[in-house]
């Protein structure tokens, strides 16, 4: 049986420029916790959003 390992996605507004935020964040996250981690994804959006998940559960905003 194959470990679950969590998948976060961070969403980040465009329009604001805010993907080096997204980037570092990150890379902070696989350099600190990459073993542990199945992806860490970043998904472009707009309106001034930037939303942190964890396998679907909303865990910043």
């Amino acid at each position: 049986m194959t470990e679950h390992k969590p998948e976060v996605v961070i969403t980040y507004c465009t329009q604001c420029q805010w993907l080096l935020r997204a980037a570092w964040l990150d890379q902070e996250l696989l350099s600190t916790f990459g073993d542990d981690l199945g992806k860490v994804s970043l998904v472009p959006g707009t309106g001034g959003v930037f939303h942190i998940s964890c396998d679907g559960t909303q865990i910043w905003e």
